[in-house]
C-alpha cells in the first residue's frame, strides 16, 4: 500500500502501541491477524514490542475471554490471531507489563508538552524539576473494536483496564461528517482534562492525525469523523509515582482503534 503523509508535525519522542487488525469485519469463526503496532509514525511500525512484555492479549465478548492465538514476532510486527465464534461487537485487548524509562530534561518536557501533560509540567515547575530527568514507569493498554455479522451493544462495555477509551456510540454507525462521542476512564472514573490524539488511515493509503482537544470534567469529548478508513485514538495519563525507589512519575498508556465505513 502507497502512503501519503498529513498532518505530521508532532516529535517522535515515544512509542504509541495500538492494535491493527487485517479485518475489522469478521466472518463467523474464520481467523483474522492482529498486528500489534509499536511507534509513533502512524501506520508505520517501528519496532515489535516484546513478547516477554505483552499481557492478556485476549478476544472479549459478551460471552467470556479467550486469548489471541498465535503470539510471535514477525520482521517489525508482533501478530496474532483472532475469531469470533457468535455475531455481535468484540473488543482484541492487551497490556503491556510496567516498565522503566529515564529521560533527560529536555527530552522528559519536550514529551509532557507532546502527550498534553501540562499539570505534570507545571508541578515539575512549580517543585524546580524542570531540569531533572525524568524517571517513568509506564504501561500501556489497547483495544480495537472487531464486529462478526450485526454490530451490538458491546462498544459500551470497558475491559477492566486501568486507564480506557470507551465509545458512547458505536463507530458502526458513524459516518464521515458526524462524531464519535467517547468517555475516558481511569480506574473506573471519568478521567477530565486528557488530551486525546486521533489518527486515520484511508483506503487509498491517505493518513494523518491531529489533535482532537481535552476531555471535559465528565471525560468525555467528541470526536470528529472526518473520513471513512481505520482510526486510532491515544491519550496518557501521568501521576506521581507510589514508589518513589522505583520512579518519579508513573504513566497509563490507552488507545482504541476501530473503523469507519
Amino acid at each position: 500500500m502507497r502512503f501519503s503523509f498529513l498532518l505530521l508535525a508532532f516529535p517522535l519522542l515515544a512509542h504509541d502501541l495500538y492494535l491493527m487488525p487485517k479485518r475489522f469485519r469478521l466472518e463467523l469463526g474464520q481467523p483474522t491477524t492482529i498486528a500489534f503496532h509499536n511507534g509513533d509514525d502512524f501506520p508505520v511500525p517501528d519496532r515489535p514490542p516484546k513478547l516477554e512484555n505483552v499481557l492478556d492479549a485476549l478476544v472479549v465478548t459478551a460471552s467470556g475471554r479467550t486469548p489471541l492465538a498465535n503470539l510471535r514476532v514477525d520482521g517489525k510486527l508482533l501478530l496474532a490471531e483472532a475469531i469470533l465464534a457468535k455475531a455481535g461487537s468484540a473488543y482484541a485487548i492487551a497490556r503491556t507489563r510496567p516498565n522503566f524509562i529515564e529521560l533527560q530534561p529536555q527530552k522528559f518536557e519536550e514529551y509532557l508538552k507532546h502527550e498534553g501533560l501540562s499539570s505534570v509540567l507545571a508541578w515539575r515547575a512549580q517543585h524546580g524539576e524542570s531540569a531533572k530527568p525524568g524517571r517513568e514507569r509506564y504501561s500501556k493498554y489497547v483495544k480495537s473494536l472487531l464486529t462478526a455479522g450485526q454490530p451490538s451493544d458491546f462498544y459500551r462495555q470497558t475491559v477492566g483496564f486501568p486507564i480506557e477509551i470507551v465509545p458512547d456510540q458505536n463507530p458502526a454507525n458513524v459516518r464521515p461528517g458526524g462524531h464519535l462521542p467517547i468517555r475516558i476512564l481511569l480506574r473506573g472514573k471519568p478521567a477530565a482534562e486528557l488530551q486525546i490524539e486521533v489518527a486515520w488511515l484511508t483506503a487509498d493509503g491517505k493518513f494523518g492525525r491531529t489533535v482532537a482537544g481535552r476531555t471535559a470534567k465528565d471525560g468525555t469529548l467528541k470526536i470528529p469523523i472526518t473520513t471513512a478508513g481505520t482510526w486510532k485514538l491515544h491519550t496518557v495519563s501521568m501521576e506521581r509515582c507510589a514508589e518513589p525507589a522505583i520512579a518519579d512519575w508513573e504513566s497509563y498508556w490507552s488507545s482504541l482503534t476501530f473503523e469507519i465505513q
